[in-house]
């Protein structure tokens, strides 16, 4: 398992982003994720490799419904399809997103990570 499993996990076994899974999904896309240490172990991912990681992480798929998004509309067989198709649909990129990813990033100090917006180019 690498660092970045190992902090999807240790979030999803804590609990820290309780209905802000929006902001969740923006945080894996957008934001710097750094260890204790400084180190980055994401400078963000596509949509397709953020449900790549979903997937592999076992994410409940009954958080969808956080995103205004029903089960029954997804696909049922394929897990990556599932959580790529609720990437997409989710509004990622709004700013109720970013918002919750700015609440939610204060949290992740307290399992020793922490997540930044990068620099502007």
């Amino acid at each position: 398992m690498d660092q970045l499993d190992h902090f999807i996990s240790l979030v999803k076994s804590k609990g820290i982003c309780q209905g802000r899974f929006l902001g969740f999904l923006h945080i894996l896309v957008a934001y710097h994720i750094l260890d204790n240490l400084g180190k980055p172990i994401s400078t963000g991912m596509t949509w397709r490799e953020a449900a790549n990681r979903l997937r592999k992480n076992r994410w409940n798929p009954d958080d969808i419904e956080l995103l205004g998004l029903k089960g029954e509309d997804m696909p049922q067989r394929d897990r990556l399809r599932y959580w790529y198709v609720a990437i997409v649909r989710s509004g990622i990129g709004s700013e109720k997103a970013a918002a919750e990813a700015d609440a939610l990033a204060r949290n992740f100090k307290r399992i020793g990570f922490d997540a930044i917006i990068p620099p502007k180019k």
